[in-house]
């Protein structure tokens, strides 16, 4: 008598495996993007930050040089406060009466719009300490997918 021989099936298990190798393709591809779309929205906020941190260093730099200026008008006892501070303005920065004003723009659009009041003591107070964004919607820039980069 002879045994059957058991054939062993392999449709049923190759076409799991199939089903499983293409699920995690799928994700790995998930994945990579995802991956790519996270790192270019960190790189676009260091980029931002660091423009808002270098307009808050020319800030604080002019608001320095204001307050020496009406420090060495203080201390001299002589002159009229608004017209030192007039003299020393840059030329981001503006006298509209006892107010000043100053805008720091950087190149990624980033604004930070100071105005500081002079009183006639020769003190003064910030009124004004801003941080904006200019938005230019620029056509070419958008890109709802990256392709093969």
């Amino acid at each position: 008598m002879s045994k059957a021989q058991g054939s062993v099936r392999i449709g049923p298990i190759s076409l799991f495996s199939l089903i499983i190798l293409i699920c995690l393709a799928v994700l790995s591809v998930l994945s990579v993007s995802t991956a790519q779309a996270t790192f270019a929205s960190a790189q676009k906020q260091a980029y931002y930050t660091e423009a808002t941190y270098a307009n808050e260093i020319a800030a604080q730099e002019f608001v320095a040089k204001l307050d020496e200026t009406l420090i060495g008008v203080a201390l001299s006892d002589s002159g009229d406060p608004l017209e030192a501070v007039a003299s020393a303005l840059p030329e981001n920065a503006a006298l509209e009466g006892n107010t000043v004003t100053a805008q720091f723009v950087s190149d990624g659009g980033r604004t930070l719009t100071v105005a500081i009041e002079i009183d006639g003591s020769g003190g003064y107070r910030i009124v004004e300490w801003r941080t904006s964004t200019q938005w230019n919607l620029d056509e070419s820039s958008i890109s709802l997918w990256s392709g093969s980069n």
